[in-house]
């Protein structure tokens, strides 16, 4: 089943975008699922038509969904959450702030893509495209596979075993002292299992990518471009850039004249910036995108003639090569500037940190305790070198 991401800085019309996909894909014989992972639903809006949290069949070959975040979050978090609640009430947290702090940044969204690993493994399919959160929100969603995956695999079973040998003293010397129960750690254990493969998933070529939705406006591709670098972070892939709400050539206002210019000169610096993405434009219509006929108009100015399904761009984000007796391992950060950049190997991984986010790669065994030789930006790649003498 094919996969595709789309997602950008709030306002920039990716749910339309979304919804003007999925309607083509339709149209061209695909058995196409177009589903919202955002809290703040709006592709019922797009598509002019009742969609609830059931799977619902839109034409011949379009279904829809708006993911109902708080069910998912009760099946998925609930037993989790309810011992964090009451956690925090002891501490003294007030009701509705307890309820809102058990829940992460981030974890609805990942709730909502649990979701799309049924849908991958049903294969009713042969489309899925998803209408993700603004940028922020998508990256906190790809980052918590990851922190839960080091949590796992350095802290859970530890934590476990202190919890139990500890949780008889501990409670009968503080009434305000809650410790999690076997039935916490079993969900925990049991939303790890359902996670996990999902990052290997969303990071498989042959079956997702990203597309950013932007607008020609200067900061909006700049964000842009830091999402760019950041999801390659995460490992995705990235196939194409959307650049929506271009003025057509046939406004003659000279009020729109100025933008017109200004548009035209960010969208030559994303043409360049973004190389060797292909860049898909779609003007500023004169009418609201809403309803069928509308969105296959988009999608007919978006595309053209190419099928949405194909995938533009096929390069993996890491890479490693051999020279000599030395390891060079290759990260995509295509925007990333060397003052914001860190890293360093804690064990098996490489942990690589820009701005609020970072990392963990596992390294291959060939490269886990050789030293790091150098380390480089060049040709928007971060370039590691390993070799020579090993760690002790």
């Amino acid at each position: 089943m094919r996969i595709i991401l789309y997602t950008g800085k709030g306002g920039t019309g990716k749910t339309c975008i979304s919804a003007a996909t999925a309607v083509r894909c339709a149209n061209l014989g695909y058995r196409t699922l177009v589903m919202s992972t955002d809290a703040a639903h709006s592709l019922a809006d797009a598509l002019d038509v009742p969609i609830g949290d059931e799977l619902q069949q839109i034409s011949s070959n379009l279904y829809a969904q708006e993911v109902n975040v708080q069910w998912e979050l009760k099946v998925n978090w609930g037993k989790i959450r309810g011992f964090m609640v009451d956690f925090l009430r002891r501490k003294g947290f007030g009701e509705a702030m307890a309820e809102e702090f058990a829940v992460f940044p981030g974890m609805e969204e990942l709730f909502s893509l649990l979701k799309l690993k049924e849908y991958y493994s049903d294969g009713k399919f042969d489309l899925l495209i998803i209408d993700c959160a603004p940028t922020g929100s998508t990256l906190r969603m790809l980052a918590f596979p990851q922190i839960m995956r080091w949590y796992m695999d350095h802290f859970f079973h530890i934590e476990r075993k202190l919890v139990k040998i500890a949780k008889p003293m501990v409670e009968r010397m503080y009434d305000d002292v809650v410790l999690p129960t076997d039935e916490v750690y079993f969900s925990v254990e049991e939303l790890y299992r359902r996670i996990r493969g999902l990052q290997e998933l969303l990071a498989d070529p042959a079956q997702c990518t990203v597309r950013l939705v932007c607008n020609p406006e200067r900061m909006v591709i700049k964000e842009t471009q830091r999402a760019y670098t950041y999801l390659s972070l995460f490992g995705m892939i990235i196939d194409a850039v959307v650049v929506n709400k271009v003025l057509p050539n046939e406004v003659s206002d000279p009020f729109f004249e100025q933008w017109k210019k200004v548009q035209k000169k960010h969208l030559d610096y994303a043409k360049t910036a973004f190389r060797p993405l292909p860049i898909f434009c779609t003007r500023l219509f004169s009418d609201e995108i809403v309803g069928m006929d509308n969105l296959a108009t988009m999608a007919e100015d978006i595309y053209n003639t190419q099928d949405p399904v194909e995938v533009f761009n096929r390069e993996r984000p890491i890479s490693i090569e051999k020279e000599g007796d030395d390891f060079h391992f290759y990260q995509n950060l295509p925007f990333a500037q060397k003052g914001e950049l860190g890293l360093w190997v804690k064990g098996d991984e490489l942990i690589i940190k820009i701005g609020n986010f970072s990392s963990n790669t596992t390294l291959p065994g060939n490269l886990v305790n050789l030293k790091i030789k150098a380390a480089k930006l060049e040709n928007k790649k971060l370039k590691v070198t390993f070799g020579g003498e090993t760690y002790d």
